[in-house]
């Protein structure tokens, strides 16, 4: 398909000169600069700017927009107003919306809710100072909170939460917010660390995003090169009693098939010490996850595995600093490792981590112990990773990872060991990655295998687009006990990309337009021969100016089978080669319509069968507090390699939540996945009655989807747990 890559060159060439090209970050000097108000009294957080400490203070200025039209003055007005005590910092914001209740846009009002399907401001804290690490405190006009953290404007954290306060007001003209954010809540250079800020606004309802301090509209507001300043700020100096408590009380009701149920009670909990602003150390005891949501099936038709992120909050405080490698394809230390086994929990008895960051470096340390099931070892894990600065946006890093299983009813000991050198290299639209990883396993009685990986990546954005090519390789012996290897014994490149067409004769109606691909090319390291490539390609994506997204697709490719494949069941095709191809059409409204619908409909064929494919998603939130959502996906197969006249998949997934208020909040899910012969009820109730202090209830029964020999029993489990966030 060399067509492909000569239209979008072509493409490029003729986009390149309609729109601006991409910018790079302002000096430091030339900043805007936000001043920063002590005050003596704190304000009451409530949402209504009526208190006397805000009268002090200066506000921010104008907004710009970063989307559509970057660079020219927002649509509606925000202020913003910055002050400060000895406990906390203050944001107060004045945000213009006119039109009442029907002009809010909003999804739901759940914690880290989703900022791309509602109105939301943000908060964005650059507190070491250094234009890498951001701090992001987010919220929608109904109150619910976001909180992340974000390295270099390439990894984020997203279900990251710390201890803060925001409310909100709403009226005819618009909304207030008010934030307080402890200094506790925060890592930071300490007193005389220069701090960025951000301001990021989205409007929904007009597709509108709007920024403090002006940003290309290809990255996001957390870039912080981009920032501005937030000068007059007194940093307090920590305390070397600077503690956190998070303890827990947990009451467990399981029942496995027809067998009796068991009551479990149990305890545990988490300490954090700050012995520095820049410095954590966490330790964990009995820790128990319970609250987690449950993982979203999926029907896997690829040849790699699939990745599910990580989701408890213990390894997300600060989890960037131990990223490496191409995320979601080949990483050297994935947390899911550790008290997780095939989705199934492995009790944690204590683990331990201690993080440092400063503008020249940051470093960290994690050990954790689980303990032995019947199909698991005992083991203990350890990670040392360490990461030196390098200019304004660059850096260089070293890691080891290691993974020692004991011997027992699931096998003999054996250890797994991994050094990693790896880079990030960014000068203006350019960013560099690349990652070296070894890794020696052995036993007691067998000699060490030694394997290796090596990843490269390069991504250029503009204004136009962007466009990223990466090479990776990956030996036959590598091994990565407490990471993420979507395939093994593989080499190969990879190219993905898009444009952004605005010309000046587009319709008001429509916003822009342009192709996008995404393609592969798969060889054997140990054979040297090819195994599989694909493209895939969209001539044509328009997204409308009310952000309604429409695209058609083809996709193409060849695969070299070694071994039988039987992907889904009543499936199977022989070794030997297949090219194939499909094509489809897609849309979705924008999602933060009270009704929206989005769909994705292809057919062609599969290996030597012929398959047609559907996804739809639609969603119905007559008001804030009410959500009802539903996902649906069926896959068909006929002819060669299908046993019988076809075969099919069924995914369903159906979920309700229902809100009292951001803090009291009832989710209701339901899963059936045909191919998997499962069926997954889940029921949890959260209520956070003090900040980060929660009591869950959580119902869970697991079964067969349909009758069949040889299933798994079916699995009820019921949970009450209370936690309480408690600092001195």
């Amino acid at each position: 398909m060399r067509w492909v890559w000569l239209l979008f060159l072509l493409t490029a060439t003729v986009a390149g000169a309609q729109v601006p090209a991409f910018f790079d970050p302002p000096p430091v000097e030339a900043r805007r600069k936000l001043q920063a108000t002590r005050v003596s009294k704190a304000p009451r957080v409530d949402g209504v700017l009526d208190d006397e400490a805000w009268s002090a203070t200066t506000p921010s200025g104008d907004f710009v927009q970063s989307e559509p039209r970057q660079g020219e003055k927002a649509t509606h007005r925000s202020v913003v107003r910055f002050a400060f005590d000895d406990d906390a910092l203050y944001v107060a914001a004045e945000l213009e919306q006119p039109g009442g209740f029907a002009a809010f846009n909003q999804r739901d009002m759940k914690r880290d809710f989703p900022t791309n399907e509602c109105d939301s401001f943000a908060v964005i804290l650059d507190t070491l100072g250094d234009g890498r690490n951001a701090f992001v405190f987010s919220v929608n006009p109904f109150g619910a909170q976001r909180d992340a953290q974000v390295i270099d404007d390439e990894l984020v954290e997203p279900n990251w939460d710390t201890l803060w306060r925001v409310e909100t007001k709403r009226d005819e003209r618009g909304w207030t917010v008010e934030f307080a954010i402890p200094w506790k809540s925060l890592r930071h250079g300490g007193p005389g660390t220069p701090w960025g800020v951000q301001f990021f606004r989205r409007e929904r309802g007009m597709n509108e995003d709007t920024v403090w301090s002006p940003i290309p509209r290809n990255v996001s507001a957390a870039r912080m090169p981009y920032a501005g300043a937030l000068v007059g700020l007194d940093v307090p100096r920590s305390s070397l009693v600077s503690l956190q408590l998070r303890p827990y009380l947990i009451g467990r009701l399981e029942r496995i098939g027809d067998g009796a149920p068991t009551v479990l009670p149990s305890g545990g909990g988490e300490v954090t010490w700050n012995p520095t602003p820049s410095t954590f150390i966490d330790l964990t005891g009995n820790t128990d996850f319970a609250e987690t949501d449950v993982d979203r099936r999926v029907v896997n038709l690829s040849r790699f595995s699939v990745f599910f992120p990580e989701r408890r909050q213990f390894f997300l405080e600060s989890a960037g600093v131990f990223a490496a490698g191409l995320q979601g394809f080949v990483q050297p230390f994935f947390s899911r490792r550790i008290g997780l086994d095939d989705g199934q929990a492995v009790p944690i008895s204590a683990g331990g981590r201690a993080v440092y960051r400063s503008v020249e470096r940051s470093a960290g340390a994690m050990v954790v112990h689980t303990l032995p099931t019947a199909t698991t070892n005992s083991s203990l894990f350890g990670v040392v990773r360490y990461s030196h600065n390098l200019g304004e946006q660059s850096r260089v890093g070293a890691m080891v990872v290691a993974r020692q299983d004991f011997t027992g009813a699931a096998g003999e000991a054996s250890t797994n060991v991994l050094p990693v050198i790896d880079g990030l290299f960014r000068t203006g639209p350019v960013t560099v990655t690349a990652t070296l990883m070894g890794s020696s396993t052995s036993t007691p009685i067998t000699r060490a295998r030694f394997g290796g990986v090596a990843t490269v990546e390069t991504r250029v954005q503009g204004n136009w687009g962007d466009l990223s090519v990466s090479g990776f390789g990956i030996t036959p012996e590598f091994e990565a006990r407490t990471g993420f290897v979507a395939r093994g014994d593989i080499m190969g490149i990879s190219a993905s990309g898009g444009l952004d067409l605005r010309p000046t004769w587009l319709p008001t109606w429509l916003r822009n337009f342009g192709p996008f691909f995404e393609s592969y090319v798969v060889w054997g390291v140990s054979t040297l021969k090819f195994q599989e490539s694909s493209v895939y390609f969209s001539p044509v994506w328009v997204q409308f100016s009310g952000g309604d997204e429409a695209w058609l697709y083809v996709e193409q490719a060849q695969q070299v089978l070694t071994d039988v494949f039987a992907p889904v069941k009543n499936t199977s095709w022989a070794p030997g080669t297949y090219s194939y191809e499909r094509f489809g059409a897609a849309f979705g409204m924008q999602a933060s319509r009270k009704f929206a619908l989005s769909a994705d409909v292809s057919g062609g064929s599969y290996y030597a069968a012929s398959t047609v494919s559907s996804t739809a998603r639609a969603s119905f939130q007559p008001i804030p507090h009410v959500a009802v959502s539903g996902a649906y996906t069926y896959n068909r197969f006929w002819g060669a390699g299908v046993s019988g006249d076809f075969a099919e998949t069924h995914l369903l997934l159906a979920e309700t939540r229902l809100a009292l208020s951001p803090k009291l909040q009832l989710i209701g899910s339901y899963q059936r996945d045909t191919d998997g012969n499962a069926s997954v009820l889940n029921a949890r109730l959260a209520w956070e009655f003090l900040p980060l202090s929660f009591v869950y209830l959580v119902v869970t029964d697991t079964r067969a989807a349909y009758r069949a020999p040889d299933v798994s029993p079916s699995e009820l489990r019921v949970v009450l747990k209370a936690t309480y966030t408690w600092r001195p």
